[in-house]
């Protein structure tokens, strides 16, 4: 059965940067008959790439590329602003910071599942009752 995933920033990550569990995330997006994240996540990828530039770990071409073909992994992002009043409730509720409750409030509301590399965002797909991967 293909399944709805939302996709996190450390997953695709994992992927674009040929990282050991990289395969296992890109399963599961070809897997998905819809992948979607919320606005963040472009930032999100952006950012973490900027600091593995910035560490020497990887030039700025090939962090321009991994970050097109990290957006190339989602079908849609959602505007942040249509999940932040939830997500804020979410965050409050579970004290958590908002960036991450994104995803949940996301995948809760499309009864989607969550890929996540991130371990403290998988406590609270748990805490929340929102499937993982």
């Amino acid at each position: 059965m293909r399944t709805r995933l939302v996709l996190d920033a450390s997953a695709a990550l994992e992927a674009v940067l040929r990282r050991p569990g990289g395969v296992a995330v890109l399963d599961a997006v070809e897997g998905a008959h819809n992948v979607t994240a919320p606005g963040l996540f472009a930032a999100e990828v952006a950012n973490a790439l900027w600091k593995h530039v910035r560490a020497g770990d990887l030039e700025r071409e090939d962090a321009q590329t991994a970050l097109e073909e990290a957006l190339q992994l989602v079908d849609s992002l959602t505007e942040s602003r249509d999940l932040v009043s939830e997500a804020l409730v979410a965050a409050s509720a579970f004290d958590h910071p908002v960036y991450d409750t994104l995803y949940a409030v996301l995948a809760r509301r499309t009864g989607a599942a969550v890929c996540t590399l991130d371990r403290r965002l998988k406590r609270l797909l748990d805490e929340m009752r929102v499937l993982s991967i």
